[in-house]
């Protein structure tokens, strides 16, 4: 009996050296995953499309600005100063802070129907998140019937402000938070005396307290742009080649949805499409008729 009970506690002993080494491993990453005193913040990009060939946007810097003295499960409240142009700080607890970011050109359009990129993640400081900063650089075109044109910054303005509420931050867990940049192309974008001009127009939104609507639209050469709105929201979406289509960010409540025909189809209108927070309203198939 002497010879079997010593393997056994020689077995039980390492067993419980390997389950504390990998129990202090996975502590010492919990502790080490989000530094104290910081949040952790991924930004990813998406696009809500219009009828262009590509769009390429040239993102340089991302910059987040916090209220230290507050917590992002505070109040929302916009503070004087805080619009499109202007930016202020009222208090002592306001700080500006940098993020990680991919730096570079993005391709818009192939960032539609559902599919996104990760713009940025990397920790800012504890507080409560007020508004992103965007600072785009100079290399920003447009094709239209296969040609480029540069996308003129309207006044040189190279930047833009989006403010952020507490809906727009999916909470991954504690300390690890996420959100959705909408790139609204259709607002973004302006034809004037043969020169195309940009000043950015971005909607923030969250998974968690947002809804989608997705489907299909058939015969292939039927369909072009895709509009979806109600009194206080408009957004587009642009098919796919087999017709999938998806619209995200919107808030609860009833739609409608207007697919423009094109070859001899006629519009079709969907309306009192329900939106519900975190889940996908899915239409199905559209059949479009001449």
């Amino acid at each position: 009996m002497k010879r079997h009970v010593r393997p056994l506690l020689w077995v039980s002993f390492a067993a419980v050296i390997t389950l504390s080494f990998y129990a202090c491993q996975k502590e010492a990453g919990n502790n080490n995953s989000v530094p104290v005193g910081k949040n952790k913040l991924s930004v990813y990009l998406t696009d809500a499309p219009a009828d262009y060939q590509k769009v390429l946007i040239d993102v340089q810097r991302i910059e987040v600005k916090l209220d230290t003295c507050r917590r992002n499960e505070d109040e929302d409240h916009d503070q004087p100063g805080d619009d499109d142009n202007h930016d202020s700080l009222s208090s002592q607890c306001q700080v500006w802070d940098t993020l990680s970011i991919n730096a570079g050109v993005y391709d818009l359009l192939s960032l539609r129907n559902g599919l996104d990129t990760l713009l940025s993640s990397g920790f800012i400081l504890n507080g409560k998140i007020e508004r992103i900063k965007i600072i785009l650089g100079s290399n920003n075109t447009v094709l239209v019937d296969s040609i480029s044109y540069p996308l003129q910054l309207i006044n040189n303005q190279n930047f833009v402000y989006i403010n952020i509420k507490k809906e727009h931050l999916d909470e991954l867990s504690a300390n690890d938070l996420q959100l959705y940049l909408d790139f609204n192309l259709q607002k973004s974008i302006k034809y004037e005396n043969g020169q195309y001009f940009l000043k950015p127009v971005l909607k923030p939104f969250g998974k968690q307290k947002f809804g989608e609507i997705e489907g299909k639209v058939k015969p292939a050469n039927a369909y072009g742009q895709i509009k979806v709105f109600n009194d206080i929201d408009t957004t587009f979406a642009l098919p796919w080649h087999e017709g999938e289509f998806k619209v995200r960010g919107l808030h609860e409540g009833s739609y409608s949805l207007v697919i423009n025909g094109i070859n001899g189809y006629k519009d079709t209108t969907i309306t009192n499409i329900m939106v519900e927070k975190n889940k996908e309203t899915n239409l199905g198939t559209i059949e479009l008729h001449q």
